[in-house]
């Protein structure tokens, strides 16, 4: 797995979804890390990403995700890393009260996770809750509708669990409602068609390997739903969006 992230992301950060190593430099600056930083990750997965910004910049960690199993991952690399004095992993849903108390974080993320909320508004206000005043919380959103999408297309995106697809302007609309307040936003559905399209290519390369590991018709479902997210992203039907906000005042 560490050798298809290599070749389809051209690093390997133990990434999922579309995250890279270079959008996540860029986003240290944003949310300001520095080792003094209690950074807080919704949706943290096996915590590549996590891990890769407190490498970077020397900051402290927790990560919150569904699935223990991913957790237990992202606590073994966190030790490889020589980072487990300084990661915490807890099993949460991030559609109810976080486990955090309030005013007790810096920075938060959320990496392409919001898309599969039940209720973002009720999350976005939590981590208004739990972030200090002047607290920074950068989130992307792959699942913008900026075209038109079939039935068909929409069905095969949301295969991984409940997706929620929304128009341009709607997340802006949500924040003003959280006591967050918007700071920046950037298209990143560029980002996102390479990243399909290099996972795409590498897994034909090492598709004995995953057959065995996804079975042919699970290694199958995963291609069309790559060859789709590439369809999706060069007719920009769908949009991946970076938004980063800020807590002003309570």
């Amino acid at each position: 797995m560490s050798q298809l992230r290599r070749e389809a992301y051209g690093e390997d950060i133990g990434q999922h979804s579309w995250v890279t190593a270079e959008d996540l430099r860029s986003d240290a600056l944003r949310l300001k890390l520095t080792p003094a930083t209690r950074l807080l990750d919704l949706g943290c997965g096996p915590c590549g990403p996590l891990t890769f910004l407190m490498k970077t910049t020397g900051c402290s960690g927790i990560g919150l995700d569904l699935s223990g199993a991913a957790l237990s991952v992202g606590r073994r690399r966190g030790q490889s890393m020589g980072l487990d004095g300084r990661l915490a992993v807890c099993e949460a849903d991030l559609d109810s009260a976080l486990p955090v108390a309030s005013g007790t974080v810096d920075a938060a993320i959320s990496l392409d996770v919001v898309l599969h909320l039940r209720d973002r508004l009720r999350t976005f206000r939590e981590i208004a809750r739990v972030l200090i005043e002047g607290g920074r919380f950068l989130y992307t959103d792959a699942a913008v509708v900026t075209g038109a999408i079939s039935s068909e297309e929409v069905a095969i995106r949301s295969v991984h669990s409940l997706t929620q697809f929304c128009a341009p302007g709607f997340n802006e609309r949500i924040l003003k409602q959280t006591g967050l307040t918007l700071l920046e936003t950037q298209n990143r559905t560029r980002g996102m068609l390479s990243s399909a399209r290099g996972r795409l290519e590498a897994r034909v390369r090492h598709q004995a390997d995953l057959e065995q590991l996804e079975g042919a018709e699970g290694f199958a479902r995963y291609q069309s739903y790559l060859q789709s997210m590439v369809s999706l992203s060069e007719r920009r039907a769908l949009s991946r969006v970076m938004y980063l906000v800020e807590v002003r005042s309570r």
